[in-house]
């Protein structure tokens, strides 16, 4: 049995379908399960509607670890609004929280898969490497005023507490370093910007979707690597399968290197391909904003994230979705939710 906490998130969603696909018994815990709806009757698929922070569900995480072969924790808060409005909970979660998970897994013996975050290695600075090496690369962050860092950091003390069970307790995991997935299901869409700030591609495709602006923080200079979700549930369940142990207590950078776009270039990605995909939408204007003004004071960013996907590549993964391919395919997904649910409305 494969445990999945955080299974009815963007990544879990998908992981679970892949997982019941391939015949696996999937037992998934999370706060919602309006994403993995279609699973709930599936025979090999159970759900438990439990909030990991609620001391009541110490017991059934016990059971769930104790009976599971592997166990997938994906459980965090990952959007930098969070971060800056509320800084201890993130912390408390992305880090206490869920130690109770590792824990629990070395004291049953249970093989971790640890979600971390691309965040970590943090500031480019003065750095010559921006191709960013899981075993290698200083892992640089912001000064404790730029409130923004607190997610980093508290990712990147998980890791060294998941690397020190490995080293004194045996415990045998992977932690995963997922570089910017996108896809269909991910975050939530928002009618008007001050309904929320989903990440960058929910919030330009709110935009475009519900004619608002689409914010360029900072001016879109900054520079990401996106990745589809389809290749890195591939790499994940290559993760999984861990063939010879290659991926025994390893790190491992989940990312399409050759997808690298500015934000401002994503932007206008996104508006020619939904200007193609929905002809009949009008376009909403682009609009520059400080990273103080839409996010608050706090905010603070790194200028390129490039993944190393060497260890990945030497397993014989390869990322199938170009930046086109991605954008034509989630976007899609979305145009046809909306016309879906304007169908259904009275």
């Amino acid at each position: 049995m494969i445990a999945v906490f955080g299974g009815g998130g963007f990544i879990g969603s998908h992981l679970c379908q892949r997982l019941i696909d391939q015949g696996k018994s999937v037992v998934a815990v999370d706060i919602d399960s309006e994403k993995i709806a279609n699973l709930l009757s599936e025979d090999s698929f159970t759900f438990h509607e439990a909030d990991i922070t609620d001391e009541e569900n110490d017991e059934l995480c016990r059971e769930v670890i104790k009976e599971a072969d592997v166990v997938f924790d994906l459980i965090a808060y990952a959007n930098p609004q969070q971060y800056v409005d509320k800084p201890l909970e993130v912390v408390e979660l992305n880090l206490f929280e869920n130690l109770k998970i590792v824990d629990l897994c070395e004291e049953t013996d249970t093989r971790l898969i640890q979600f971390s975050t691309c965040e970590v290695y943090g500031l480019l600075g003065n750095r010559d490497d921006i191709v960013f090496s899981e075993d290698s690369s200083n892992l640089i962050l912001g000064p404790i005023e730029d409130q923004r860092w607190i997610y980093s950091c508290a990712k990147q003390l998980l890791e060294r507490m998941v690397h020190a069970h490995g080293q004194e307790n045996q415990l045998q995991y992977t932690i995963i370093r997922p570089f910017n997935f996108i896809g269909p299901q991910m975050d939530y869409l928002v009618e008007s910007p001050d309904e929320g700030t989903p990440r960058v591609f929910a919030s330009f495709m709110s935009a475009l979707l519900f004619d608002h602006p689409m914010y360029l923080v900072n001016g879109g200079t900054n520079r990401r690597t996106f990745t589809y979700i389809e290749d890195a549930i591939d790499a994940i369940m290559l993760i999984l399968r861990n063939e010879g142990g290659q991926f025994d207590r390893e790190i491992v950078n989940v990312g399409h290197p050759n997808n690298e776009v500015t934000i401002e270039e994503f932007a206008n990605r996104m508006r020619t391909i939904y200007a193609e995909l929905s002809p009949d939408g009008t376009l909403p204007e682009l609009r520059t904003i400080s990273g103080e003004e839409f996010y608050g004071e706090g905010y603070d960013d790194s200028e390129r994230r490039i993944p190393d996907t060497d260890k990945l590549q030497s397993a014989g993964w390869e990322p199938r979705y170009s930046l086109e391919d991605l954008l034509t395919e989630s976007i899609q997904y979305y145009i046809d939710q909306f016309e879906s649910e304007l169908d259904v409305q009275p």
